[in-house]
């Protein structure tokens, strides 16, 4: 009885994380560049049984008859639930601006435009920049835009800049973006509002096309975002459903045992 009012109460906590993932995607549908988070709830067995075959140095206990893993030490880890929440790197739909200093890139997701912070390098898909005061080209709050010879400054608005990232003043050639990729994106993780910073590295990309006077928006379905919140609120109700049958059962019990006696 009482494993059972816990197993719910872990399902309606889920739910809640859950919620607030979904709710936090619908927010920022209007926004550009945004990577939408996505939440994972797996049982805690699966999770440590993996993670200990991927160190390779644990012999993991068999499954007990029930089905569950009884992990070494004597905890059941029967019935838990964990929760992580990943980032979705796939690409938004490209809209039409118009703004030459608006640019989108055009690769699937794989690689972002370079801007140097306050706070040092980062990358971002969000390509809503600006002429600063002093002919560099920036992000709203006032990062430069990164070429492969540095932040890139440009003489007037008369400018352009090619499929493949060039960008040109007239006939000439100032520089060319530096677009970065992450091999591995589990070393990548948001930093602010919609940019991401890298604790091991990139590399430069000359795999892309950019969309000058276009605007990545986020990669946000908002028909499934709202989906998935009636189906998370449906769940998050009949975990709260069969706390209540589990409370008043226990209730029962301890009333009528207290009769017998």
């Amino acid at each position: 009885m009482l494993e059972g009012m816990r197993m719910a109460n872990e399902g309606m906590i889920a739910m809640q994380q859950q919620q607030a993932v979904i709710t936090n995607n619908l927010a920022n549908v209007g926004t550009a560049g945004y990577r939408k988070e996505v939440m994972d709830v797996e049982s805690f067995s699966s999770v440590m049984n993996r993670q200990m075959k991927r160190m390779g140095k644990v012999n993991l206990p068999g499954k007990s008859a029930n089905g569950f893993l009884q992990a070494s030490g004597g905890m059941d880890v029967k019935g838990m639930l964990y929760t992580s929440t990943r980032t979705s790197y796939s690409q938004g739909s490209l809209k039409m601006t118009n703004n030459k200093f608006d640019l989108a890139l055009d690769d699937n997701g794989r690689g972002f435009f370079t801007i140097r912070t306050k706070d040092g390098i980062q990358f971002t898909r969000n390509g809503s920049f600006r002429l600063s005061t002093d002919g560099h080209l920036v992000a709203s709050d006032g990062s430069k835009l990164m070429g492969q010879k540095g932040p890139i400054k440009i003489s007037g608005t008369d400018f352009e800049v090619t499929n493949n990232g060039i960008v040109k003043v007239g006939d000439k050639e100032v520089d060319r973006l530096l677009i970065t990729e992450f091999p591995d994106k589990s070393n990548v993780s948001k930093y602010g509002e919609g940019n991401f910073q890298a604790t091991d590295g990139f590399k430069i990309s000359n795999n892309f096309q950019v969309k000058q006077g276009y605007l990545e928006m986020a990669n946000v379905n908002a028909v499934k975002e709202m989906v998935d919140m009636m189906r998370t609120m449906r769940a998050f109700e009949a975990n709260q459903k069969v706390l209540q049958a589990e409370d008043q059962a226990l209730r029962k019990s301890v009333n009528e045992v207290g009769k017998t006696g």
